[in-house]
């Protein structure tokens, strides 16, 4: 996550959980950006939400780890889509398959960045929005 961060240089992270101890060491380093975060079904010790809703540049970003949205098991992501849908979201951010997926469903992108760490591929994402447009962007470590 380090790694990645120097890298990109952003204005704000997105964790979306399993492993909630690691982002306290990204924070302790980069201690200027926003930082949103939720947690997975590994964090059970964690105080952080299960999911979040918040605005950037005036785009609407819904975000859960996805355990409660069912994202391993329903190939069309039906459950999430539905629950940004009704946060008036733009787009979904999951984790909890640790697989990247960038796909846009029912005008709602979702998006998975993967896993950053204890994988054979490392990746992450990096979400860009100009002009009340998102785009995103899956990266390799």
């Amino acid at each position: 996550m380090i790694t990645a961060t120097e890298r990109e240089q952003p204005q704000a992270i997105f964790f979306l959980g399993d492993g909630a101890r690691d982002l306290d060491v990204v924070q302790e380093r980069f201690p200027g950006l926003f930082y949103y975060a939720v947690r997975g079904n590994c964090d059970l010790w964690s105080s952080l939400s299960a999911c979040l809703s918040c605005e950037l540049d005036g785009v609407k970003i819904f975000a859960a780890h996805g355990h409660q949205y069912q994202v391993k098991y329903e190939a069309s992501l039906t459950t999430l889509t539905a629950a940004a849908r009704k946060e008036g979201a733009a787009a979904a951010l999951f984790g909890h398959t640790h697989e990247p997926y960038c796909a846009e469903h029912n005008g709602i992108l979702l998006f998975n960045p993967g896993a950053i760490r204890r994988v054979l591929h490392p990746c992450y994402g990096v979400l860009n929005i100009e002009n009340g447009k998102l785009r995103a962007e899956l990266k390799n470590l």
